[in-house]
């Protein structure tokens, strides 16, 4: 949500005409942009392009997505008018999908919307003798590069001036690209000093294009050679460190007749020089992104948020990693808060329990090599490759403690099972189930958790189809039922196969 809080104080001081072209009112209208900021800036945009047709179902998919979400918040809004307005806008919406809309055509909108125009301090000066007013963030990021990038990797990156059309003809305008880090991103207002890193590809030429009335540089094939970092203090890591690509260039303005400095920065990134760090990175990254203040010192973030706005984080992440539309749900957010907090007997509410940075992604968990992230981020890349349909159907309960597992399984007959992930390792899911006991009683059991390895070798549905002696999927599905799409013609027995027991 920072990224529209930031883009609606800029787009105050833009022409109506600039405001529409960012806003289709018959695509994406601005109140769209409004009231599901959260949701827009959590989903994967840049993985959309209008020439890919075969994308048109995953647009119609977030689509429908998005009208049902706007129709949610027309309920619940206090206010007449805007409930009425929004309600037209999904019926509008709506009607666009009956009538066979390119519903790409909304994903690209949004893609040239605000979600990817961000600056920190774009910054563009002209003397009281130039009849002109121009806002004072007119240069902005139209694709944000990505924010953990590796050494030596290419990417790209888009960069739009949005008072193109007032651009005096002759010498193209050439846009730099350099790196900054965390102090000079604080002191833009001075030329930067040292140079800590040595970007290649990093200049590009302002282009205007007359049919999309746009003014944009586009750099292609980027790539970091080199990075110079910061000391270190105390405990922190090269994962933590944060720098930013600043864009710069002189531009002369029709009716002045002196070229202005303009420059402005990106989204804070991530430089890493191997793959074993994206893990790191990424989570800084979320948290920054997540918790960081409107107008903001960079990339000063809080040390501590409340656990509310943890979980939501987390929610969001997992359903647009995973590319699903099913949530985590109370049970889940239970569990993850005993986790973090390491207080699996607490049963009050956590939400106002206030979470550190060091809690989520650098004290390990107790009798754990991993931290919470880490564990979290490999269940949600497992489920991504390999249960996202099991997931998004409800056959997957998820994230559940011992203590409820042997609340809801206890009465339940023998062969009762579900699906959970494992809280003891990195990336795995396991199948908890009721058998008999040695003297004639219940005991609930667990079945070594599967990898992505494993399930490269054989999918869940087949090794659940293999284990004969669970029945019933909780609370109580017959697992053929349930489970039959997911079988593939390769059916064993569990005498077959080898599937070990854990005990706890």
């Amino acid at each position: 949500m920072a990224q529209w809080i930031h883009m609606s104080q800029m787009i105050q001081c833009l022409p109506h005409e600039t405001v529409n072209n960012l806003y289709p009112p018959s695509a994406f209208p601005i109140e769209v942009r409004h009231f599901l900021a959260e949701w827009i800036e959590n989903q994967r945009w840049d993985d959309f392009a209008l020439e890919k047709v075969e994308q048109e179902s995953q647009a119609r998919a977030l689509l429908d997505q998005t009208i049902s979400l706007l129709q949610s918040i027309a309920q619940e809004n206090a206010n007449v008018v805007d409930r009425m307005k929004l309600m037209q806008i999904s019926r509008n919406m709506v009607r666009g999908l009956c009538h066979s809309v390119n519903v790409n055509l909304f994903n690209a909108s949004l893609t040239k919307s605000n979600v990817n125009y961000f600056s920190f301090n774009a910054e563009i000066m002209f003397p009281h003798s130039c009849n002109y007013f121009f806002p004072v963030s007119s240069l902005v990021v139209e694709k944000q590069p990505p924010q953990v990038i590796k050494t030596q990797s290419k990417f790209s990156t888009t960069v739009r001036y949005l008072l193109g059309e007032k651009v005096a003809p002759g010498k193209p305008v050439v846009l730099k690209a350099q790196i900054i880090n965390e102090l000079q991103a604080r002191n833009l207002g001075s030329v930067p000093g040292d140079n800590v890193g040595e970007l290649i590809n990093n200049t590009a030429i302002l282009e205007h294009n007359t049919s999309s009335k746009s003014t944009c540089a586009t750099f292609r094939n980027m790539s970091i050679k080199k990075i110079k970092r910061a000391d270190r203090k105390g405990s922190e890591s090269v994962t933590e460190e944060k720098f930013a690509l600043l864009f710069s260039t002189e531009i002369t303005i029709t009716g002045c007749d002196t070229p202005y400095r303009i420059q402005m920065i990106s989204l804070p990134v991530v430089v890493i020089v191997h793959g074993s760090q994206d893990n790191n990175a990424l989570a800084t990254i979320i948290w920054d992104c997540a918790f960081s203040e409107p107008d903001r010192v960079p990339f000063v973030v809080p040390e501590r948020v409340p656990w509310r706005m943890m979980y939501s984080t987390l929610n969001s992440k997992f359903t647009a990693e995973v590319q699903t539309n099913h949530n985590l749900d109370q049970y889940n957010q239970h569990f993850l808060a005993q986790k973090i907090f390491d207080k699996p007997d607490f049963a009050d509410d956590f939400s106002n329990i206030m979470v550190s940075w060091a809690q989520f992604n650098k004290e390990v968990l107790p009798g754990r090599p991993f931290t919470f992230w880490q564990w979290f981020e490999g269940v949600m890349d497992l489920t991504k490759k390999h249960l996202k349909t099991y997931w998004s159907q409800g056959l997957i309960f998820g994230f559940i403690g011992k203590q409820h597992l042997h609340l809801i399984l206890k009465d339940r007959p023998n062969g009762t099972f579900l699906l959970r992930f494992s809280d003891s390792e990195i990336g795995g899911i396991t199948i908890a189930y009721v058998s008999a006991s040695e003297n004639g009683g219940q005991k609930i059991q667990n079945i070594q958790p599967f990898t992505k390895r494993d399930l490269e070798i054989r999918s869940l549905g087949d090794r659940i189809r293999d284990i004969s002696h669970i029945t019933h999927l909780y609370p109580e599905y017959p697992k053929h039922e349930v489970f039959k799409g997911f079988y593939s013609g390769n059916g064993l027995h569990a005498q077959s196969l080898l599937y070990v027991v854990k005990f706890k």
